[in-house]
């Protein structure tokens, strides 16, 4: 068994149970069965430790559920999508309308990702339906424009790629996919398959969404781009603000400002989190003429950006 153990996904509080072969999920009052044998089952740790014999409908139903929730990537994802689908369709619709809800709202990142793994679930059972991974992709590239999640931005960035290219697969050129890969290129420092994205597309687009794209589109074709990759750039920024949260403030303010340096990303990315932050460490390091120049910058990128707002009145004693 040990090395069945290891071929499967962990889980954090979940054990894996290994039914007989010839195992049967009973369910709707013994109305239904699913024969389940050899497919290793997740089972919440509480659930495990009170076996009697084999495990109940409702505890295999809910490990199911949270191995699904937690990694819908895992070994036997697939299977337990579908025992999902067939045994527990009450779970499967707590998904749909998971993602439903949570796209009709401006959630946190924890919120992202559980939109995420509801999208996937789905799309193991529906792998043709071209606006699962569509809108996967599009979750992605939300996940990984957000300030609390940039250390993590090349990822986010990268898997939004390959679920855009999936949606294409499906739907060959299929305008909105396009138009969000071409976002995606662009971050990846892919420029010309972005021209090539947003070209294809301008006619499909809103009056701001297509002069938003001939904009860049000029930029690529005179060479007025970052000198990195701009998700580079994101990365450096989410690292410099752990720097600061770690208390490492002088790292903080050296990475953010040779991001500054560059002021085609800056003009392209006008983040007011950034001066902030380098204004907040100036002010640790007992500097506040700069850190008062810092806020100053941030508010004229963002004049209610709160934060810096009332970092200014402190340092300043304005009111």
């Amino acid at each position: 068994m040990s090395a069945q153990v290891q071929d499967l996904t962990p889980i954090k509080g979940v054990t894996y149970y290994y039914p007989p072969h010839d195992a049967v999920l009973v369910f709707k009052d013994g109305a239904a069965e699913i024969p389940y044998g050899g497919l290793p089952v997740p089972l919440l740790e509480e659930d495990y430790a009170s076996l009697d014999g084999e495990p109940s409908y409702d505890a295999v139903g809910r490990g199911v559920y949270q191995t699904l929730r937690t990694n819908p990537d895992c070994i036997h994802c697939a299977a337990y999508a579908t025992l999902l689908r067939d045994a527990y369709p009450h779970y499967l619709a707590e998904l749909a309308s998971h993602a439903i809800m949570l796209d009709s709202k401006d959630v946190e990142v924890p919120y992202i990702d559980r939109k995420i793994s509801s999208l996937k679930v789905l799309s193991l059972l529906e792998p043709d339906n071209a606006g699962l991974p569509l809108e996967i992709g599009r979750a992605y590239l939300d996940r990984g424009l957000r300030l609390s999640a940039l250390h993590m931005s090349t990822v986010s960035i990268y898997r939004a790629e390959h679920f855009l290219r999936r949606a294409l697969e499906l739907t060959p050129g299929d305008g909105r996919a396009l138009r969000l890969l071409g976002e995606v290129c662009y971050l990846l420092g892919k420029y010309e398959e972005a021209a090539s994205c947003w070209r294809d597309t301008l006619d499909l687009a809103d009056a701001d969404e297509a002069e938003r794209f001939r904009v860049r589109l000029a930029r690529i074709s005179e060479g007025r781009l970052p000198l990195i990759a701009p998700v580079d750039y994101l990365e450096a920024i989410g690292a410099a603000f752990a720097c600061f949260h770690t208390g490492d403030y002088e790292e903080a303010v050296a990475i953010l400002q040779d991001v500054l340096m560059d002021g085609i990303f800056c003009a392209e990315f006008p983040i007011a989190d950034i001066h902030c932050v380098i204004g907040k460490s100036f002010v640790q390091l007992d500097m506040p003429r700069y850190a008062e120049e810092s806020f100053r910058a941030a508010l004229q990128l963002d004049p209610a950006h709160e934060e810096s707002l009332a970092c200014l009145r402190k340092v300043t004693g304005e009111e």
